[in-house]
């Protein structure tokens, strides 16, 4: 009965994202580092009602057109106790190199280095510019494009017409089933600095 009740509440959308094993994707229990020397800690995402994970290459053009996009979300998500993390899974990336571009963009949020592809790793990120959108325990509740904009290796429409993050963090705050819950990210591929072709498919 627990593995129908399980199937369903997935079904309907309340349910955390899960491996194909059924391990729940959750932020990992550790401690990292902010490029202010400030631990980041699990304790931090409970405090929060969700919290936003930007998996971001400084270096990406697709990471690079979305900076007034992620402004814009950032200043609505302020006033509803939702943080924004971004992570850069850069190798020998430092952080002067995300200081830099953090000010360059004018992004206010919190930063960590991910240079060992830890975060990537535990929370399966394979794109940037990849979102993901935690609950308070820190299990992915979405995944995938910030929005639609991009559909194909450098092509994007004039205007955005799926907002998926935002679409997703207003139906978990309100308790409602998430009805896209994971999408295909189209950017760079993490650990190898080339640049991915792919196409966003709903799940």
């Amino acid at each position: 009965m627990r593995y129908i009740a399980t199937v369903f509440a997935t079904f309907l959308g309340l349910a955390p994202l899960s491996t194909l094993s059924g391990q729940v994707i959750h932020w990992p229990p550790d401690t990292f580092q902010t490029i202010t020397q400030q631990n980041f800690t699990p304790h931090q995402i409970r405090n929060q009602a969700a919290t936003v994970v930007l998996f971001m290459d400084p270096e990406c053009p697709v990471t690079q057109k979305y900076g007034a996009t992620l402004r814009k979300l950032y200043r609505e998500w302020q006033d509803k106790r939702v943080a924004v993390v971004a992570v850069y899974p850069v190798v020998g990336i430092d952080s002067e190199t995300i200081t830099e571009f953090a000010q360059d963009y004018r992004y206010n949020f919190i930063h960590l280095p991910d240079p060992q592809h830890q975060l990537a790793k535990q929370l399966q990120a394979n794109t940037t510019p990849e979102a993901f959108l935690l609950d308070s325990l820190g299990q992915v509740r979405y995944r995938g494009a910030i929005d639609n904009w991009f559909y194909e290796l450098g092509r994007y429409r004039r205007v955005v017409t799926e907002h998926y993050v935002q679409n997703a963090l207003t139906a978990y705050l309100q308790g409602d089933p998430i009805v896209v819950s994971k999408t295909e990210a189209v950017g760079c591929l993490i650990g190898t600095g080339m640049v991915e072709e792919s196409h966003h498919g709903h799940h």
